[in-house]
């Protein structure tokens, strides 16, 4: 696995010093987030509150492509593995730079990769989605190695002027190596995906404009239907939560915190990085766990429940 965030880091008191009706205690307090990496340059942010999508682009450090493409070298050399050997590339961003080529095709393109390479695109369920995907294949039907990415550059879309929407998103990428004949650290165990259409415009990304979002009830969605993906893995899988590990979705550490305190699950046993990086859509579960890849220990289940727009939802069991 592999991650890239860019190196631009903005704090809360940064947020509170824009005066636009929150300050650092009331961000720790609702959504527990103390900083959010971004690809725009803190000034920029400060003074403009990007208020221009086009100019946002121009000036930022990186890019989706960027992101991802980084992800996706570390986790090759992670892997021990070459782009000539992936036989397969699927990508995930719910901000593209460009719509054609496809994100999947740009990042192969500057990797190398000569195989197959589309898009296969949600928002922050993106982790699940993919493995639910390729977990629909047999066996045979998958090349020696495929190669996901999830990346995304939010910050680039959200307005500053908003209080709520300026404290939650970060920016990065994460890539992941799927074998079926290779054995690697964690073996996939079960997945699920799914998604309600009626309610797609509950969660918006506008193409020339901003991230919005029907806060309280996406909010009330994620932790319930979190609740449920995590109480249905309980059942079907002995998880042992003194032992067991979850990653949730990184939307806010409050959010992720009503939903450990509901399924008893200990603080030691919860990953996370959303309160140093913020939101980083589709990217975060899996950012969390390649974080984390050193301290996966043998015998240990590694649950994923993720939750997004769609709205959509899904998870993951891995065994370790």
């Amino acid at each position: 696995m592999g991650v890239a965030h860019p190196q631009a880091s903005l704090s809360n008191e940064a947020l509170e010093a824009m005066d636009v009706g929150t300050n650092a205690a009331w961000i720790i307090d609702k959504i527990g987030i103390e900083s959010r990496v971004t690809s725009l340059p803190i000034d920029y942010i400060k003074e403009e509150r990007n208020q221009d999508i086009v100019k946002a682009a121009r000036l930022a450090s990186t890019n989706p492509t960027k992101l991802g493409v980084e992800a996706a070298r570390k986790a090759l050399e992670k892997a021990g593995i070459t782009a000539d050997q992936v036989g397969m590339l699927i990508c995930n961003c719910c901000a593209p730079d460009a719509v054609m080529p496809p994100e999947s095709q740009r990042i192969a393109a500057t990797l190398g990769v000569s195989g197959r390479a589309y898009d296969v695109f949600t928002a922050c369920p993106a982790f699940a989605l993919h493995m639910d995907f390729l977990n629909n294949f047999r066996e045979e039907e998958l090349p020696e190695y495929v190669l996901c990415i999830s990346t995304a550059a939010l910050t680039q879309h959200v307005n500053y002027n908003d209080r709520s929407d300026g404290a939650i998103w970060g920016d990065g990428a994460a890539a992941w190596i799927v074998s079926a004949k290779h054995a690697g650290k964690v073996r996939l165990l079960d997945t699920h995906f799914n998604a309600d259409p009626t309610r797609a415009e509950a969660v918006v990304v506008d193409r020339y404009s901003f991230f919005k979002q029907d806060g309280r009830a996406v909010r009330d969605f994620s932790v319930r239907q979190t609740v449920r993906l995590i109480k249905k893995i309980e059942e079907d899988h002995n998880i042992d939560w003194n032992t067991d590990i979850f990653i949730g979705h990184q939307a806010n550490r409050t959010m992720l915190e009503q939903i450990t305190n509901n399924r008893n699950i200990p603080d030691s046993n919860h990953w996370f990085n959303v309160t140093r990086i913020g939101n980083q859509a589709g990217a975060g579960a899996p950012a969390v766990l390649a974080m984390h890849w050193d301290k996966i220990q043998p015998g240990r289940k590694i649950v994923v429940a993720v939750v997004g727009a769609g709205l959509s939802w899904g998870s993951i069991v891995f065994q370790a």
